[in-house]
């Protein structure tokens, strides 16, 4: 009797009955990296960041230039000059957000949104003075995943009026007066403010009022940068949903920074009493995978050597946490490797998350190359 296929078989379901087992080591995920050579034209520190078809936007905001990498070819490709004065100008940029090639929005610190096309040349211009009753300015950043997003054949963008307010000027009325989401629709040009408004939680915390934001196909999503409370915005319904997003680390949340009396400190004590707590620093929905990416800072005392402007420029590292973009439960969890990642440095494509290990405290960082680590996380779903 030829015993073979019956041991093949018990050997397969005893093989399939066990636990799959994953990594514990961020580092491990690393699918692919990309190095690309820069020249002093290129910051290696930006703050803002954007992908589309297979070109990679990076924005020197100190040379007011946007660069334009083609990752297949690994070849920086266009310079795009903002200038700040004459036909052009557009003052002091704050991002920026890529339609197409020849439709870029630039918001700017005089309420407007630029739009240029690859040349730099001006050939729109969208004023949001009216809707932004308290003076707070659009800024378009992968930093704080503050950037613009298109939706619904709109263009996206967080007005965050309410981090202006103190704790005891929030109520409810106050909620529903300043909207957080301002739309700029393509077809008509308008701008205009989203009518979803804020629940009450938020407001419950003490603490400022800002949010990292990111979308799905059918959702828009804003982590609260103090808390575990993401909201979803759904465009077509007025009621907005209220998720927490567990997680084992970004959890020591204090409101004794936005209570203290600031004037009473310096600068740099104050730097210090907030990056002592909990904090998100960003939040990215990954489309071909169906996860939510979540960067989260779990607090840590400063040392006294330590300058808290770099500090908060790029801390030392960040916590990934990783969970289904359906249901929102926790898959993962990695607290990646100190001083080696820029913390407001990345983008999702079809290969997965992409990071860029250029902190300047890093021993292997090379200011002449752009470097991105590529993590492909399916597994963990």
């Amino acid at each position: 009797m030829n015993r073979s296929p019956f041991i093949l078989l018990i050997a397969l379901l005893f093989s399939c009955s066990q636990p799959k087992v994953l990594s514990e080591n961020p580092l491990d995920y690393i699918s692919d990296t990309t190095t690309i050579e820069i020249d002093r034209k290129t910051e290696p520190f930006t703050r803002a960041i954007q992908l589309l078809g297979g070109k990679l936007y990076w924005w020197n905001s100190d040379r007011e230039t946007i660069g334009v990498f083609d990752l297949k070819s690994k070849k920086l490709i266009n310079t795009i000059k903002l200038e700040r004065e004459g036909p052009n100008g557009m003052g002091r940029p704050l991002g920026f957000f890529v339609h197409t090639p020849d439709s870029i929005y630039i918001p700017t610190m005089v309420y407007e949104v630029k739009l240029l096309n690859s040349s730099g040349k001006i050939i729109g211009n969208f004023d949001y003075n009216e809707l932004s009753p308290l003076g707070m300015t659009l800024a378009s950043m992968t930093r704080y995943s503050n950037m613009f997003f298109e939706f619904d054949d709109q263009l996206i963008a967080q007005l965050s009026t309410l981090s202006m307010l103190k704790p005891n000027q929030l109520d409810e009325s106050v909620l529903n007066q300043y909207p957080p989401l301002l739309a700029l629709n393509y077809s008509s040009g308008t701008l205009s403010a989203l009518p979803h408004t804020l629940t009450k939680t938020v407001i419950e915390k003490n603490n400022k009022i800002t949010f990292s934001g990111t979308n799905s196909s059918k959702s828009i999503f804003l982590l609260h940068a103090f808390s575990d409370i993401m909201y979803e915005i759904e465009p077509q319904k007025t009621k907005i949903k209220e998720h927490i997003l567990k997680t084992n680390f970004t959890k020591n949340y204090s409101n004794e920074y936005f209570l203290r009396d600031k004037n009473s400190f310096s600068i740099e004590d104050n730097m210090r009493a907030l990056y002592k707590n909990a904090e998100n620093f960003g939040l990215t929905y990954d489309p071909h995978r169906e996860l939510l990416y979540r960067f989260g800072w779990p607090g840590e005392e400063i040392p006294e050597n330590t300058d808290p402007m770099q500090f908060s420029a790029t801390p030392p590292y960040f916590v990934l946490s990783i969970y289904d973009g359906g249901n929102f439960e926790l898959l993962g969890e990695f607290p990646m490797p100190r001083n080696s990642y820029y913390a407001h440095c990345y983008f999702v494509d079809e290969k997965g998350l992409n990071l860029f290990p250029m902190h300047p405290d890093n021993p292997e960082f090379n200011e002449n190359e752009m470097v991105i680590h590529t993590f492909d996380f399916s597994e963990l779903k």
